[in-house]
């Protein structure tokens, strides 16, 4: 069965990384709602680029990347 999702791009800040791409969230959802969603352990983002936070080399610029819920210390959603 497949769920209509809409998609926000987002900056995931971790320990060591920074994060930007689509987040896929619920359709009429919020981007809080998802985060705030007990049942979640990993969030989907596609379109992503994976910097090093200690000296901002681009590590990687998957299509798509499953973050752990435990390894986020900040989420935000920015522009396009």
């Amino acid at each position: 069965m497949y769920t209509s999702k809409d998609t926000v791009r987002v900056m995931i800040i971790t320990k060591d990384h920074r994060i930007e791409g689509e987040m896929h969230i619920l359709e009429g959802s919020r981007l809080t709602d998802a985060l705030n969603s007990k049942g979640k352990d990993f969030y989907a983002i596609t379109d992503a680029k994976i910097w090093r936070v200690s000296d901002e080399t681009l590590l990687a610029s998957p299509e798509y990347l499953a973050v752990a819920r435990d390894a986020i210390a900040a989420i935000f959603p920015v522009e396009p």
